[in-house]
């Protein structure tokens, strides 16, 4: 083995990177403001074993997880907020105890927060 060649493991930063930002958060609750390329009001509720995404008070995805969490979420945005008729998605990585580990949302094919505990 060799101690100078390059790991394909990273530690993961904590932090949050894009323009957008988080305004709160809790167990698998997050609401997100993001500014680009729509300014929009992102809400994700992963409570009571259901999945809801709502957008600008819009409910653009709903699931019950009874018995597992989806970890992969697309949705349609909706025609208030982008006319182009593009999708969104979001994926989400979990601790063991379904904290989430990291958080990262996509308008379209691009990535406007992503977010790691």
């Amino acid at each position: 083995m060799n101690p100078f060649a390059v790991t394909n493991v990273a530690p993961l930063e904590t932090g949050t990177f894009g323009e957008s930002k988080r305004i709160r958060s809790n167990f698998l609750y997050r609401v997100i403001e993001v500014g680009h390329p729509h300014f929009l009001r992102f809400i994700y509720d992963g409570w009571w074993f259901r999945q809801k995404v709502e957008i600008d008070g819009i409910l653009v995805s709903r699931r019950i997880s009874w018995l597992s969490i989806q970890r992969k979420v697309k949705f349609e945005l909706p025609p208030s907020v982008d006319t182009l008729g593009r999708t969104g998605r979001i994926e989400i990585d979990f601790t063991r105890g379904l904290m989430i580990r990291r958080f990262r949302l996509w308008i379209g094919d691009e990535l406007v927060y992503d977010e790691i505990n």
